[in-house]
């Protein structure tokens, strides 16, 4: 687990709520505080589609950051700041199965319930945690660490400061 201070805050809530850096992964949860407190459960109701639906477009188990990031926006949008913001965004298992190969370590997908990125901003702070999931019990900590090293990459190539 890493944990990872954002410098710039203007700019990453830019890049977070206005441009595609975050699409990819899915959000799991997410929490905004301003003159209430809204609560996202990402999860996909199946049930709402019908089966045409479903079969033209298989969902996955939670919505994309990308489709409920317009809605979070407005939670946020105005003059005031929210009081605090927390996302969990899951690194999709087709993603996740690619980063298993790229690590050439020796886990397989079903050895992992997920790659996760936490986000919390509070008290005009925002930091990046990071964080695994596995199946079964380790000691190993080699698949964590290039997990925040992948993650550190990815927030380098998006040109977001931390330390």
């Amino acid at each position: 687990m890493l944990a990872l201070q954002i410098t710039n805050i203007k700019d990453f809530m830019s890049k977070l709520f206005l441009k595609d850096t975050f699409d990819s992964f899915y959000l799991v949860e997410s929490s905004i505080v301003t003159a209430t407190t809204f609560s996202i459960d990402g999860r996909i109701k199946k049930e709402y589609f019908t089966a045409e639906e479903l079969e033209a477009h298989p969902y996955e188990e939670y919505s994309t950051w990308e489709i409920l990031r317009p809605f979070c926006f407005q939670f946020i949008k105005g003059k005031k700041t929210p009081l605090a913001i927390k996302l969990i965004l899951r690194l999709p298992p087709a993603q996740s199965e690619q980063l298993l190969e790229q690590s050439s370590l020796p886990y397989q997908l079903q050895d992992i319930d997920g790659f996760f990125l936490n986000i919390r901003y509070e008290n005009s702070a925002a930091v990046c945690t990071t964080g695994i999931s596995i199946k079964t019990f380790t000691l190993d900590k080699s698949l964590e660490q290039y997990w925040d090293q992948t993650i550190i990459k990815f927030l380098k190539n998006a040109n977001i400061d931390t330390e």
